[in-house]
Order: C-alpha cells, then structure tokens, then sequence
C-alpha cells in the first residue's frame, strides 16, 4: 500500500527520531508543505484520514519501517532509520585512480564501495 505523502511521511518521522510524531501533527505538517498562498486545493480533512488510515495500517504489517509507539504515536524502527541514514552523496573518489585500475575493477571491489564501508 503506498500514499502520496509517504515521503515527506518518512522525512518527518527521521527528524523526530524515537520519540516520534502524532498523526494531527504529522498531517498539520504535510498539510503546510502542500499548501501555499496560491493553491489551496488540498482538503485537510481529507489528507488528515488518508494519513490517519496509513499510519495505522503500516504500523500492523511486519515488514513496514513504521512502529506505533501508543495511541496516536508513531515513529520509524531504530533498525530502519539505520539504513536509511546512508547517505550515498557524500562519497567521493578519484576520476584517475579508476581509470588507471579499470581492468582490474570487479562489482566486489569497486573503490566507492571500499571507501563507503572502509574495507
């Protein structure tokens, strides 16, 4: 089941870390982010039970990354917000380097992965 909003869902919930978010102030902030002075098309009714419903169904299915902390309360799994904190931009390596090794450079021993994990 995706939604819409399931990015800007994600990006909330990692800022608020463990503690986590209600959903009224989850849908108050999607809520914003979509709405400006010039398009007010955005129903927040609407938004608040498409998020409300989501939330609530992500937080029953095993394999999703959001956790229901109490009534109301959600949070992303610490495990989850692990993985999600790579980020991927910041590595960076040498155009020559490569092109000199380029015959010997397996998928294995890719020097972006080996500078990524420090193998």
């Amino acid at each position: 089941m995706k939604n819409i909003y399931h990015r800007d869902i994600m990006q909330l919930l990692l800022l608020k870390g463990r503690e986590g978010m209600h959903v009224s102030q989850l849908s108050r902030m999607i809520y914003n982010l979509h709405t400006n002075l010039f398009e007010r098309n955005l129903n927040y009714n609407q938004l608040h039970q498409t998020i409300r419903f989501y939330m609530w169904r992500q937080s029953h299915m095993r394999r999703s990354p959001i956790m229901r902390i109490k009534y109301g309360y959600y949070a992303i799994k610490p495990d989850v917000a692990i993985q999600l904190d790579i980020r991927f931009d910041e590595v960076t390596y040498d155009e020559t380097e490569t092109k000199t090794k380029k015959e010997l450079l397996t998928p294995y021993n890719d020097p972006r992965q080996m500078k990524l994990f420090d193998l």
